[in-house]
């Protein structure tokens, strides 16, 4: 699990204003307190080569600065495909008891793309049910986490939008707590990178993130696995002293390949890369993180 993410983060929760464009490093939207210690700056040297990207959108934030060491397009609105998990997880972490039992609905287990394979009428925890929708991108997972939690996914929708405003997420929209390609659900490489700052602060919301794979039974005594659908958490990247870790995975025809990623490096930095609309989402990331490592020193 990842753990002392995001030093500079003294967060209220519960109280939110929208932040100054680009300011990472400073004051997030929710935090009200100023800096408590002095943080290594990063540099980047200019000799080391910038990597060109597959990707339409990518973002590289170093989390303890909250410094950006690298981005393309970062304002530009894109489909973010399974990426919408992230606000899903967020608010039935924040909302929802992880012991809790929610009942399958026969719309959720019919659900379209990449499931769990839930079955209609079984019983199943929001805690497992969280574990599948970060893990393996259940998409059944969503929309029973949606339902139980506002009623049903239109409802659900209107809080996961109150809750991008609440952020001060301004160039993100939801229309489906799954991540469906719509006209009308989309966000920047920019909001996913203040949204996921955001996140990592939530200790069962990032339970499931680094696991590979996971097995479960269900209260109705159904086994599920579920398989991480990120290739780079068990890739040996060849960089001496770097892990990588959760965020999310996502992929669909319009929004392409997207992925958010934590790396540490050797000397207890961290990295969050956000790719969008990218035709590798493993390779972009990896190469973007080979770079940081060759070219920045703090």
């Amino acid at each position: 699990m990842l753990k002392a993410l995001l030093s500079f983060l003294i967060a209220s929760t519960l109280h939110a204003t929208p932040m100054a464009d680009g300011d990472f490093a400073h004051k997030a939207a929710w935090q009200r307190e100023p800096l408590l210690s002095v943080q290594p700056i990063p540099v980047t040297s200019e000799e080391i080569t910038i990597p060109e990207l597959s990707a339409g959108s990518a973002l590289a934030i170093d989390l303890t600065s909250g410094i950006i060491l690298y981005e393309k397009n970062t304002e530009t609105q894109r489909p973010i495909a399974s990426l919408t998990k992230l606000m899903t997880a967020l608010i039935i972490a924040e909302e929802e008891l992880p012991g809790s039992v929610v009942t399958i609905s026969e719309n959720a287990a019919s659900i379209e793309g990449s499931t769990l394979w839930l079955n209609t009428g079984e019983e199943i925890t929001v805690k497992d049910l969280m574990y599948g929708m970060m893990i393996a991108s259940g998409n059944d997972a969503a929309m029973a986490l949606a339902e139980y939690n506002a009623g049903s996914m239109e409802n659900f929708v209107r809080k996961m939008n109150q809750k991008a405003e609440q952020l001060g997420l301004k160039n993100t929209n939801y229309a489906n707590p799954m991540g469906f390609d719509s006209g009308y659900n989309y966000s920047t490489a920019r909001d996913l990178g203040l949204l996921s700052m955001y996140s990592l602060q939530n200790e069962f919301l990032m339970e499931p993130v680094d696991l590979v794979e996971y097995e479960i039974e269900s209260k109705s005594g159904i086994t599920h696995e579920y398989l991480s659908t990120n290739k780079l958490l068990d890739k040996d990247l060849g960089l001496e002293g770097v892990e990588v870790h959760g965020l999310k995975t996502g992929r669909t025809p319009d929004a392409g390949e997207c992925l958010i990623t934590v790396s540490t490096f050797p000397d207890d930095q961290q990295i969050m890369t956000v790719v969008l609309g990218s035709e590798d989402r493993f390779g972009d990331t990896e190469s973007l993180i080979d770079w940081i490592y060759e070219s920045t020193t703090w």
